[in-house]
C-alpha cells in the first residue's frame, strides 16, 4: 500500500535541498540494491528535528550505509557525534566511504554490531536516539531509550506505517513489533508522540519527563 499518492511523495522529495554528488550516489546505491534508505522527505524532516532541538549527540540504531547519518550530521554541527551502528561489516565500510567523501567522518563514530547492545554500552545522554533495526525488535528499544534519552530529546523511529501493514492484526513478527512499540509509545506518559505519514510514516517522540 502506498502511504502517499507517488506523486505526492516526488514533490515532496523534490521540495529538499538540491541533492549533492554523495547523496546523489546514496540515493541511487539504495534504488539500485532495493535497500530501504529513509529517503530525501524524512531526511529533511530528522535534519529539521535536530537542528530545531540543537542536537549534537546523536544516536542511531540501524544506520545501514549511512544514509540517515549523512543528514544527522550535517544537522549536528561540527562540534557534534553521531552514533553510526549496524551489524553489517560491508554497510559500515560504505558508510566510512561516503561520510569520508562528504567531509562529514569527523563528526561520526562507527560501530559494528546490534544496535541495542551498543546503545546499552554506550555512555549517555543523547539529544536524538533514531530507530531502524529490524522491526521484530522495535519494542526493546524503548528501555534503552529511557535510559539514555534526555528530556526533551527525540526519539524518532522509521517505518512506523509499514506500507500499511499495521492496520490489520498480524501474523509476521516485524509488524507486530512495530504494533507493539506504537502502543508503548501511546501509553507512555514520559513521551508525546506524532505520526508523520511520509514515505513509510516516522514517528516523533518528544521526552518529557
Amino acid at each position: 500500500m502506498d502511504i502517499l499518492d507517488p506523486a505526492i511523495t516526488e514533490y515532496l522529495n523534490r521540495l529538499t535541498p538540491q541533492a549533492d554528488p554523495v547523496r546523489e550516489e546514496m540515493e541511487k546505491l539504495g534504488a539500485e540494491r532495493r535497500f530501504p534508505i529513509i529517503g530525501p522527505a524524512v531526511g529533511q524532516l530528522c535534519f529539521v528535528m535536530a537542528r530545531t532541538i540543537g542536537a549534537r549527540r546523536v544516536f542511531e540504531c540501524g544506520s545501514g550505509f549511512g544514509y540517515s547519518t549523512l543528514w544527522f550530521s550535517r544537522a549536528v554541527g561540527p562540534e557534534g557525534k553521531v552514533f553510526h551502528t549496524d551489524g553489517s561489516e560491508e554497510n559500515s565500510r560504505q558508510a566510512r566511504d561516503f561520510l569520508g567523501r562528504a567531509g562529514l567522518a569527523s563528526r561520526v563514530h562507527f560501530e559494528v554490531g546490534d544496535a541495542r547492545d551498543l546503545l546499552a554500552a554506550t555512555e549517555g545522554p543523547f539529544d536524538v536516539i533514531f530507530n531502524d533495526i529490524d522491526k521484530e525488535g522495535y519494542p526493546d528499544v524503548l528501555p534503552l531509550v529511557r535510559d539514555k534519552l534526555r528530556v526533551g530529546g527525540l526519539f524518532i523511529c522509521d517505518n512506523m506505517l509499514w506500507s500499511g501493514r499495521v492496520l490489520a492484526p498480524a501474523e509476521e513478527a516485524s509488524t507486530r513489533g512495530i504494533q507493539e512499540l506504537t502502543r508503548l509509545l501511546r501509553e507512555a506518559a514520559d513521551f508525546t508522540t506524532t505520526l508523520v505519514p511520509i514515505r513509510d510514516g516516522v514517528t516523533v517522540s518528544l521526552r518529557i519527563t
